[in-house]
């Protein structure tokens, strides 16, 4: 199970949260459609997705709760229109894969 959250978590960070960013800064920021507040919780969220992938080795309940906590920043994420079909795809798969590693850390 260990071996399968660091496998997504490395794809989060590897993958989706460049093309997430990417997105972010393309779609949003340079529309105005997301607040500074909004890029706020995405930077948090971001670091504590990384945070969580150096703790999965070494305390697996410190990487749960920063998974959690990261989790719960992105839904808190509130855009002023919805996001383009494109990126709100990718940002669910993401929290998708977040919720993922949780449901795995928590059965084992």
């Amino acid at each position: 199970m260990k071996e399968e959250v660091i496998s997504i978590l490395w794809r989060v960070i590897d993958n989706d949260i460049p093309l997430v960013n990417d997105d972010i800064t393309t779609f949003l920021i340079r529309d105005g459609e997301i607040t500074q507040d909004d890029l706020k919780l995405w930077n948090d969220a971001v670091k504590k997705i990384k945070e969580a992938y150096k703790k999965i080795y070494s305390d697996e309940k410190e990487a749960q709760s920063l998974l959690s906590s990261s989790l719960e920043l992105l839904n808190s994420i509130k855009p002023k229109k919805p996001f383009p079909p494109e990126m709100r795809i990718r940002f669910e798969e993401l929290k998708a894969s977040i919720s993922k590693c949780l449901e795995l850390l928590k059965k084992s």
